[in-house]
């Protein structure tokens, strides 16, 4: 099996957990890097339908945005991912989400700060990238590309989040713990005043050498369960912990 196919079989897996999870739909992209062949494979952007993507349906694209293969529409704010794959050695999978809970800390005035111990891995803090426009050149990309730095995620202002990984398994897990984190912050507040964990207590609980582990641990247990879904919105979405 040849890696384009692995990568193909993966990105349209993923696609489809994130659509029964909710985390994409009309909007949002994923994609992964292939740094032997300078190849990005992307999933398709606005107006397609995430439930159902397959290999066949991914986009092959060189890092200037270029489509390499076939007639489609690249999503809009191709720069996010070209950019960061070609600036960072760990950007193999990225994903570009319009996570409903994540995306109140774009709204917000609140630093984000981990709340649980799984969600340690984002001990560093998230960034916001406060530009009100879409990321829709190069220029932009760098821009975002820079504010986020080796970080794992950002925010990005009214719009939506991102987040970089080393494969497609830690994309997806550390997007569902983001949303996971994002949601009970909320949740709490209505309890009163939320109590998140330092940076400090984030590097001693260690979940960042372990999120290989537990990434690929998970992803059989969510690709199980997507096969077992039957694709229709708001039946799918399992508890993530």
């Amino acid at each position: 099996m040849t890696t384009e196919t692995v990568l193909r079989e993966k990105l349209a897996t993923c696609t489809r957990i994130l659509a029964m999870q909710e985390l994409i739909g009309l909007f949002g992209h994923i994609s992964t890097y292939d740094p032997e062949t300078g190849r990005v494979y992307m999933c398709p952007g606005m107006g397609s339908e995430k439930t159902t993507v397959r290999p066949d349906d991914i986009l092959p694209l060189d890092l200037d945005g270029k489509l390499l293969d076939g007639e489609a529409h690249v999503p809009i704010e191709w720069p996010i991912h070209t950019v960061l794959h070609a600036k960072r050695a760990d950007a193999l999978a990225i994903a570009h989400l319009h996570s409903p809970y994540a995306t109140l800390f774009s709204i917000a005035d609140r630093e984000y700060r981990p709340v649980t111990l799984q969600g340690s891995i984002f001990g560093a803090g998230i960034p916001l990238y406060d530009q009100p426009h879409l990321v829709k050149t190069p220029e932009q990309g760098r821009d975002l590309a820079n504010i986020i730095g080796d970080g794992r995620a950002i925010f990005m202002r009214g719009h939506g989040v991102v987040i970089v990984a080393r494969d497609v398994e830690e994309m997806l897990f550390a997007s569902l713990l983001l949303e996971d984190e994002a949601r009970k912050w909320v949740m709490a507040s209505a309890l009163g005043e939320v109590r998140p964990f330092s940076a400090e207590d984030c590097a001693a609980f260690g979940a960042e050498a372990d999120l290989p582990r537990r990434a690929h641990r998970a992803w059989p247990y969510l690709k199980g369960m997507e096969e077992r879904w039957n694709g229709q919105p708001g039946t799918g979405a399992i508890a993530f912990c």
